[in-house]
C-alpha cells in the first residue's frame, strides 16, 4: 500500500547554525513526530545537515545554491539536482529557510508541481527589486515571517499581493518547565542563597548586547543588594575573557557578576533564576533562548528588536526597554528584583504565554495548515 503521508521538503542551505538553522530544523522533526514525511536539503558538510542526520532524518547535501550571484554556473546544476529529488520522493511541499538561490529554487519546484513557501528568518528588508518581486508573487506559494515585524516590512516592500503569515519559532515545553530540579547555580557560583538571580544566555557577539548587561548590573547593584549577574556564554574565546576581565577590574561587578559555561543540564540550570534579559541591539528574528527563558518560568527583560515585542507582554510576562540603552535595562532590573513575588508572576505569566502561543508543536500545526489548508481549515486563530 502507498504511504499515503504528507511529504515536506525543508531546504536549509546555511553555513553555520544560526536561529534560522535551528528553526529550520525544529520545524522538520516535530514535522516529522506528527507523521509527516519529512526530508531535509543543507549545504554539503554543514553543521545542520549533520544535525539532522544524526536526528534520523532522510538528508540531502547540496553545495550549488550557496553562489551569491543568481545565475553562477553552481546554481543552475543545483537547481536540476533538487527537482530531481523533489520528482523522485514524492514530495508534496517545500520549505525554503534561506535566500541564496531562491529564484531557481522556486522555479525548480514550481516545475516539478510543487508548492514553495518561503521561511523569513532575517531582520534585513526583502529585495524590492524587479526579479524580487516576481518571485515572491508569482513563483512562491506564500511566504511564512518568524516576526511581525516582518511580515509588516514584505508587505509594505512587496505589497498585498504577497500571501504572508506570521508564524514565531517554539519550543518544547516539557524540556524547558518551571517544574523538575532546578541546579544550585547560586552554591556554584558562591552567591547567597537567598539572591535574587538575573541572567543573559546567547553567544558573545556585540549585537547581543552583553556590554549593556553589565553597565546595567553596575547600576542595579547598589540599588538592590539582593541581586546577583550571571553570563551563561555557549562558548569560550577571546570575549569571554574579555568580560571576565572586566567584572575582576571593577569593583563594584567582582563578587556579584559570575559566568556559567556551556551546560548539558540547561533546563535545570534555568529554572534556577528569577528574572532573564535579552539585551540584543540587533537581529532576533527568532529568540530562542527567550522561549525558553519564558517556558522555564522566568519573566523576561528585553529589548524591543526583532521578535521580542510579540514574545513579552508588557508588565504581565516581563517588561521591553530600547535597545541599547542600559539606564532603562537597569530600572527594569530594579523594579523586578525588589518585587520578588511580583518576578513569580511574571514568570508564571510567561509559562502560560508560552503554552498557549509558542510551543513547537503549534507552531508545526500553524505550517501545516499554511502549506495545506485544505486540510487544516480549523487552525486559524491569531498566532502573537
Amino acid at each position: 500500500m502507498p504511504d499515503e503521508r504528507l511529504r515536506v521538503l525543508h531546504l536549509a542551505h546555511v553555513r553555520w547554525f544560526n536561529a534560522e538553522a535551528q528553526y529550520a530544523l525544529d520545524l522538520a522533526l516535530e514535522m516529522a513526530r506528527q507523521g509527516v514525511h519529512v526530508g531535509f536539503l543543507g549545504l554539503t558538510g554543514s553543521p545542520a545537515v549533520a544535525r539532522a542526520r544524526a536526528a534520523g532524518l532522510p538528508v540531502y547535501e547540496e553545495a550549488g545554491f550557496n553562489a551569491k550571484r543568481i545565475g553562477a554556473l553552481g546554481s543552475v546544476p543545483a537547481a536540476l539536482r533538487l527537482g530531481r529529488i523533489l520528482r523522485q520522493e514524492r514530495f508534496d511541499a517545500v520549505e525554503v529557510h534561506r535566500p541564496e538561490g531562491l529564484p531557481l529554487v522556486a522555479w525548480a519546484c514550481r516545475r516539478a508541481g510543487m508548492r514553495v513557501v518561503r521561511v523569513r528568518g532575517d531582520m534585513r528588508p526583502v529585495r524590492a527589486d524587479p526579479l524580487n518581486r516576481v518571485v515572491y508573487t508569482r513563483l512562491l506559494s506564500g511566504v511564512v515571517a518568524s516576526n511581525t515585524a516582518i511580515e509588516r516590512s514584505l508587505q509594505q516592500r512587496l505589497g498585498q499581493t504577497v500571501r504572508v503569515t506570521t508564524i514565531p519559532g517554539g519550543v518544547d515545553p516539557d524540556r524547558f518547565s518551571p517544574g523538575g530540579p532546578a541546579a544550585d547555580v547560586r552554591g556554584e557560583l558562591g552567591f547567597p542563597p537567598d539572591a535574587f538571580l538575573v541572567g543573559i544566555l546567547g553567544r558573545l557577539g556585540r549585537v547581543k548586547g552583553h556590554a549593556d548587561f553589565l553597565a546595567a548590573a553596575r547600576q542595579a547593584a547598589d540599588r538592590v543588594d539582593a541581586t546577583r549577574f550571571v553570563i551563561l556564554a555557549k562558548q569560550e574565546g577571546p570575549a569571554l575573557e574579555a568580560l571576565r576581565r572586566q567584572v575582576t577590574a571593577d569593583p563594584v561587578l567582582r563578587g556579584r557578576v559570575g559566568f556559567l559555561g556551556h551546560r548539558q543540564d540547561l533546563a535545570s540550570v534555568l529554572r534556577g533564576f528569577d528574572l532573564a534579559v535579552v539585551a540584543s541591539t540587533g537581529s532576533e528574528a527568532n529568540c530562542r533562548v527567550g522561549l525558553e527563558w519564558m517556558a522555564s518560568g522566568v519573566p523576561l527583560v528585553a529589548t524591543r528588536v526583532g521578535v521580542l515585542p510579540d514574545l513579552v507582554v508588557e508588565g504581565e510576562t516581563g517588561t521591553l526597554v530600547p535597545p541599547g540603552d542600559a539606564s532603562a535595562l537597569a530600572e527594569q532590573i530594579v523594579y523586578w528584583a525588589a518585587r520578588p513575588e511580583r518576578a513569580r508572576d511574571g514568570g508564571r505569566a510567561a509559562r502560560r504565554r508560552v503554552m498557549e502561543r509558542f510551543t513547537i508543536d503549534r507552531c508545526t500545526r500553524h505550517h501545516l495548515a499554511f502549506l495545506f489548508p485544505e486540510r487544516h481549515s480549523d487552525e486559524h486563530d491569531s498566532l502573537v
